[in-house]
């Protein structure tokens, strides 16, 4: 009975995590097609070279059209061979499943003619548009595809290889660097007659890099961010009540004593939803001589707040 149910929630668990690729397959497709590519600037990363490359073939007039999601696919496929041996199977999967996913839905969005966010000239400086929702979108789908434990390939399998044989750095350093450098090299071949300073899509790829970055980090804390008071007061007992009848959270209570006063006190500690702030500042109103301090927690695990994850499983955001 007991391994029929795990069996369940496996499936289960898998299901929803493949639903999570397939949305941020998606939200990465969406924000390199509708807004980074048509205005001629780089995503940075393999997705940044598959995007160059396009662009190159269409520029040259050379006969044929190199498709975004097959010029991805294509330059993922000897990372793959080389990571198969360095990383988990599961890790694998879920990354050629990404890989997969982003390199098709861009062909279909190609074939269907999905609607574009071009601007022109005189348009103005409406393009930072562009560059802000292309990486809010990215951004998205890297924080889904890290609650997973999956990738979108290219350089974020660079810097994990690069990671083992130089563990005492930080990865994303080697995943800005690597980045950084498309994005350098498209700045020299992009055309510089669409815009008024050549020097503009260069900073429009890093505006979408920034954003990116952030809505990722957002998203990521958003799910489980809390905040932790430490309320040194006279009035513990009362207080903790209060607080634990009014918010529903608990509250550990350490005796102490003022170094300066000499007066017995007691040390709250507390963590609520970000939610909660409001009320839990009229409650800390209501005590004189009460003294407290707040810290952002981005991780908090246990009754109220995220669960602990079952044995052989993972926390899933669906």
């Amino acid at each position: 009975m007991t391994n029929n149910i795990k069996k369940k929630r496996n499936i289960r668990q898998i299901f929803k995590e493949y639903a999570v690729l397939l949305l941020a397959g998606c939200l990465q497709s969406l924000g390199v097609y509708v807004f980074v590519q048509p205005n001629s600037f780089s995503p940075g990363g393999f997705m940044g070279l598959a995007t160059f490359a396009n662009y190159i073939c269409a520029k040259l007039e050379l006969g044929f059209s190199l498709n975004t999601g097959i010029a991805f696919f294509i330059i993922n496929i000897p990372l793959l061979i080389i990571a198969a041996r360095k990383f988990r199977k599961d890790f694998l999967i879920k990354t050629a499943v990404t890989i997969v996913l982003d390199s098709l839905l861009l062909e279909v969005l190609e074939l269907i003619n999905f609607p574009i966010f071009e601007i022109l000239p005189q348009d103005g400086y409406a393009y930072i548009l562009a560059a802000v929702a292309g990486g809010c979108l990215c951004g998205a789908s890297v924080a889904l595809l890290l609650r997973v434990d999956g990738c979108n390939g290219g350089t974020e399998i660079i810097g994990a290889l690069l990671q083992k044989k130089f563990p005492a750095t930080n990865i994303s350093w080697f995943i800005f660097i690597l980045d950084s450098s498309v994005v350098v090299l498209s700045a020299f071949f992009y055309d510089k007659t669409k815009y008024a300073n050549w020097l503009l899509p260069t900073m429009l790829s890093i505006c979408k890099m920034f954003c990116s970055s952030k809505m990722a980090e957002i998203i990521l804390r958003g799910f489980s961010g809390a905040i932790k008071f430490e309320i040194v007061t006279p009035h513990g007992e009362e207080l903790g009540r209060e607080i634990t009848e009014t918010l529903l959270r608990g509250v550990t209570v350490i005796q102490a004593k003022g170094a300066y006063t000499g007066q017995d006190k007691q040390v709250l500690i507390c963590i609520i939803r970000k939610g909660q702030l409001a009320r839990f500042k009229k409650i800390l109103a209501k005590y004189p001589g009460t003294f407290a301090y707040m810290m952002s927690t981005s991780e908090v695990y246990g009754n109220g707040f995220s669960r602990q994850a079952a044995e052989g499983e993972k926390e899933s955001v669906l």
